[in-house]
Formats: C-alpha cells, sequence, structure tokens
C-alpha cells in the first residue's frame, strides 16, 4: 500500500496476521495469513515541515487498521511499551482518529504488576495521549476501516516482548466483550474513559493534529513528560 503527499509517495510497512500470532486470544482460529494493518512512518507535507519535525526530535506516523477478526477477537495492533525518557517516566504519544472507530486499551505496569486499565474508545476527530509508563494497543472494533495519526518522539524504539510474552494485553476484546488473559494473574477492572483534548495543545475536535508542525513546542510533553503532568491528568474524564 502506498499513499501519495504533496507529491511524495510513502510506503506502508505491512504488520502480517501471522506476526500478530504471538499476541491473540485465539492463535489457533488464524486460519490463512493477510495484511493485519499498514504503517506509514516519518510523513511530513513539505521540506520546511520535515526540518521541523527533526530539529524537535519528533515523527509523524499513520496506520491504516482494516476491519477484521481472527476468531472472535478483533483485530489490533501488537502492543507495545515506550522506554524511560527522563527518570522514571517514560515517552509518551498522541494519536487522532481521521476515520474509523478505535479502542485504545492502556495497561500500566509497576513492579511487575499491572495496577491501572484504561480503555479509551475514540472516533473521528478525536485525540488520545497515551501518558507516561503505559503499554498501549489500538483495537478496530467496527466493520469499517481505521485510520489513525500519531506524534512521538523518535528518539527510541518500542518494547514488544512484554506483550508476546504474556501473549498480548491484560485484556482481549472480542464479540462476546471483554476477556481477561489470565497469564497476567491479578489485573485492575477496566476504567472507561472519554478522551479529551488538553488546553494547551489549542486544538479543537474536528482540527487535524498536523497543523501543530507549525508550533512543535506544543508537542514537548512527547520528549519531556516530566514537565506536563498537568496535561496527562487532562487527557481523559470519565465516561
Amino acid at each position: 500500500m502506498e499513499i501519495e503527499i504533496a507529491g511524495r509517495k510513502f510506503k506502508a510497512d505491512i504488520r502480517w496476521a501471522e506476526d500478530l500470532k504471538p499476541v491473540l486470544a485465539f492463535p489457533e482460529e488464524l486460519r490463512e495469513n493477510f495484511p493485519a494493518y499498514y504503517m506509514f512512518r516519518d510523513l511530513y507535507y513539505s521540506k520546511s515541515d520535515r526540518e521541523r519535525i527533526l530539529e524537535h526530535r519528533l515523527r509523524f506516523d499513520l496506520t491504516v487498521i482494516p476491519p477484521n477478526k481472527i476468531g472472535k477477537e478483533f483485530i489490533k495492533t501488537f502492543g507495545h511499551y515506550h522506554p524511560p525518557a527522563e527518570g522514571n517516566l517514560s515517552y509518551t504519544e498522541i494519536y487522532e482518529v481521521l476515520s474509523g472507530e478505535a479502542i485504545y486499551l492502556l495497561q500500566k505496569v509497576e513492579d511487575g504488576k499491572i495496577t491501572d486499565v484504561i480503555v479509551v474508545e475514540a472516533k473521528a476527530g478525536d485525540k488520545v495521549i497515551i501518558p507516561p509508563n503505559y503499554g498501549h494497543v489500538t483495537i478496530n472494533p467496527s466493520n469499517k476501516e481505521l485510520r489513525m495519526t500519531n506524534w512521538v518522539c523518535r528518539d527510541f524504539k518500542s518494547d514488544y516482548e512484554p506483550y508476546e510474552r504474556l501473549r498480548g494485553a491484560c485484556y482481549y476484546y472480542t464479540e462476546d466483550g471483554w476477556i481477561k488473559n489470565e497469564r497476567y494473574g491479578e489485573v485492575p477492572e477496566i476504567r472507561f474513559m472519554k478522551p479529551k483534548i488538553p488546553k494547551e495543545l489549542g486544538l479543537k475536535r474536528g482540527e487535524e493534529m498536523y497543523k501543530l508542525v507549525k508550533d512543535l513546542s506544543k508537542l514537548e510533553f512527547l520528549v519531556r513528560p516530566s514537565k506536563y503532568s498537568g496535561l496527562f491528568e487532562e487527557a481523559f474524564e470519565e465516561t
């Protein structure tokens, strides 16, 4: 799959269904291999945009997740954690749903145990911040294609190993609803939250967040999370 932006072509990295086998609820139900989702990394609209993005150590990506299921489980991303950015705080991330629907499953681990689980349901226009120290998985729970973009610091590699070792996140989302992953042992009940756009970003719900390329200082929280505890507290509200 390719996309064209301002006359430039960008090619997707493909995550295949077989690649997801280590994190599936029902790996035995995978009958054939297929493209599970497409990742377009390091996108930009102009050379000046790219220079600003690089200067601020950021990256802008697009992910496309076609609708699908493996057994009863809705299609999802592999899941990963971010490494430390400052002290005991990990790098963060911000997503925007362009079209379709998304469920973001966030889990916080402390001293080897899951201490918090958050589910955020998002639709077109919503922005979802991944706070420090949360691993995350994105699920397409609908029969429509999900398209989402993200801003993230470009200076680190994601850690997929904990998800692979425990065969996915601590919950699976299926046709029958949420199912606990018993490999985790005791885990908290899910907190269901709505995404909220912090005032500091200066974005309205319908505005695409790529526009922040003109003022990337507003995305400093992706690189320096210790300065923005208030912003992370504003990222969600109770459903």
